[in-house]
């Protein structure tokens, strides 16, 4: 690539980053609004309370499984412009994407649907708590929601992947033999190396370890194994096995957990605290879920920066621990290179976009930590 070339790449690559920051504040407005829209216009409490005398007080959790199910779809409907435009338009306009919008729509109605078998799982428990035990439920919502995301996390490569990509056992040969002998070295037991099929959807590689104990597996793009060397991809690897060495899968669900204990709290005290000011009765009433949410979406975002701070530091982490496995930076800086060109990632986004909203340090910083001070 000349110069000239790799510098409309990154002029893209810029645009194209400030571009999504604005679509992801638009989205935190649009959200609110629709939350508080739903809340304060009454329209909640008329679909709860209309649930309610359908299905009676004995069956209080199909009422509140129903309520999630119309809320779900309610709100993926309002905000499906957004969805379309970003996940889309965008992504063509800036030729990432080899979808045609039959392609997109139906794995934008695929992942409707998951999210709404997920929410409705996550709303049924969480509200069966609040009525239970409306003094300690935020203490086992957390530890549900960690168990939750455990169970997800073990069927996502067997179950959810597989609904939105191909995957196939990847051919034997020198880069099986070499990405085996990795994982023998490290202790790491997988299910097998995978071929993940991304190049039917888009121009964009990854590669990853997915699942968890028995389904734990490596993945790795057609679109990688097509444009990158063996020592491109075994250094990419060796930042996976970083994470492993490092613990940092407990060490992030630690961070996670934590987190999760201090939302499901502030939610408790909103929703103890305003529940009656908006006429609700009881904290497990369905018809305040809009405030349930909210406290907890608020809570997410003051959180964010937290989470990606600890994020960031282990992905600095796991670099330092590939560098020394491969005996040089080389491999890997190559890798962040062709990675960000082909993926259009902004190698140096604003301070504040990264500080706030990014769980990865910018490719410029996670290259001139590679390559040291003699640099």
């Amino acid at each position: 690539m000349d110069e000239r070339t790799q510098d409309s790449r990154e002029a893209l690559a810029k645009e194209y980053d400030v571009i999504h920051n604005r679509l992801f504040i638009l989205q935190v407005l649009f959200v609110i609004a629709l939350l508080s829209a739903f809340q304060f216009t009454g329209a909640s409490t008329v679909l709860a309370n209309g649930l309610a005398a359908r299905f009676g007080e004995s069956l209080w959790y199909v009422t509140n499984a129903v309520y999630t199910a119309v809320a779900v779809f309610g709100f993926a409907a309002c905000m499906f412009p957004l969805s379309y435009y970003s996940g889309h338009v965008l992504e063509h306009h800036y030729e990432l994407s080899n979808e045609t919008f039959g392609d997109w729509f139906a794995d934008f109605t695929k992942s409707l649907l998951i999210d709404l078998v997920l929410a409705t799982v996550l709303f049924s428990v969480i509200y069966a708590l609040l009525r239970w035990m409306p003094n300690w439920w935020w203490l086992f919502a957390t530890v549900f929601y960690i168990l939750f995301a455990v169970v997800i996390s073990t069927l996502a490569p067997v179950v959810i992947m597989p609904l939105f990509h191909k995957f196939e056992p990847l051919e034997e040969g020198d880069l099986t033999q070499a990405v085996r002998a990795m994982m023998e070295e490290a202790g790491i037991k997988v299910v097998g190396i995978f071929k993940w099929g991304l190049e039917a959807k888009t121009k964009t590689a990854n590669a990853a370890f997915a699942g968890i104990g028995r389904t734990k597996r490596i993945v790795l793009s057609d679109t990688l194994l097509s444009g990158y060397s063996q020592k491109e991809i075994l250094a990419i690897l060796a930042h996976e096995v970083g994470h492993y060495k490092n613990r940092d899968t407990l060490r992030l669900m630690a961070t996670s957990s934590v987190l999760a204990l201090i939302g499901f709290y502030v939610s408790h005290l909103c929703l103890t605290g305003l529940s009656g000011l908006l006429g609700f009765a009881n904290i497990y009433d369905i018809g305040a879920a809009p405030l349930f949410i909210f406290s907890l979406f608020i809570f997410s975002l003051v959180s964010m920066p937290i989470a990606n701070l600890h994020s960031r530091h282990r992905e600095f982490e796991a670099d330092a621990y590939a560098i020394g496995k491969m005996d040089s930076a080389d491999a890997l800086v190559s890798a962040f290179e062709k990675l960000a060109d082909q993926n259009l990632s902004n190698k140096d986004p604003a301070a504040w976009a990264e500080i706030l909203l990014h769980s990865h340090p910018s490719i410029s910083r996670r290259i001139e930590r590679a390559l040291g001070p003699r640099h």
